[in-house]
């Protein structure tokens, strides 16, 4: 009896920390494409900050780039920060996130779940991450067209070319609410 209770908790820890994933995102890097000018920044920094996950966004009008906090605690939804840019009239060149890692292991073609979200793991060396790691989203939207098209060349995997999640080949990715494709830099 006592056997079969243990299995059962520690088949609910293993599902809750499933469910839940290991790290936490704490900020992300944003560069926007087609801002002209401060109004346009102003625009998207409005957009980011009613997000209820985003703390505190920082713009630098030189670069067009915007440094985004997270608020402890609260999930992270990439696609979410990039809707918020495309309602404001603009589009994602690159979306760098920064995660505390905890002892997760990356490697090539690796998921990751983060919160909700898993993370297809592209391009990486095996390792175990710990501390701020920092990934960037690879996906149609997420980067520019050139680099886009420079890694849809440099790569088969099926759930690349078409980034649906029934693409990936992971049993457990069928109920994941979001997955995306990223390299760890």
């Amino acid at each position: 009896m006592l056997s079969k209770m243990k299995k059962i908790i520690l088949s609910c820890i293993f599902l809750l920390s499933f469910i839940f994933g290991k790290g936490q995102f704490t900020s992300a890097t944003l560069q926007a494409s087609g801002l002209t000018c401060a109004l346009c920044a102003k625009s998207i920094f409005t957009n980011l900050t009613a997000l209820s996950f985003v703390g505190n966004v920082d713009t630098d009008l030189n670069t067009s780039t915007f440094l985004i906090s997270f608020k402890p605690g609260n999930e992270v939804y990439p696609d979410q920060i990039k809707k918020k840019v495309e309602a404001a009239g603009f589009s994602v060149s690159n979306l760098v996130l920064t995660f505390t890692a905890n002892g997760e292991t990356a490697s090539q073609q690796s998921h990751l779940k983060i919160g909700g979200t898993y993370f297809h793991i592209i391009l990486a060396k095996a390792k175990v991450l710990s501390g701020d790691v920092k990934m960037q989203i690879i996906d149609k939207g997420y980067v520019g067209i050139k680099e886009y098209k420079k890694l849809l060349a440099g790569n088969k995997l099926a759930c690349y070319q078409t980034p649906e999640i029934a693409d990936c080949q992971i049993p457990e990715l069928n109920n994941a609410i979001q997955s995306v494709h990223v390299i760890i830099k």
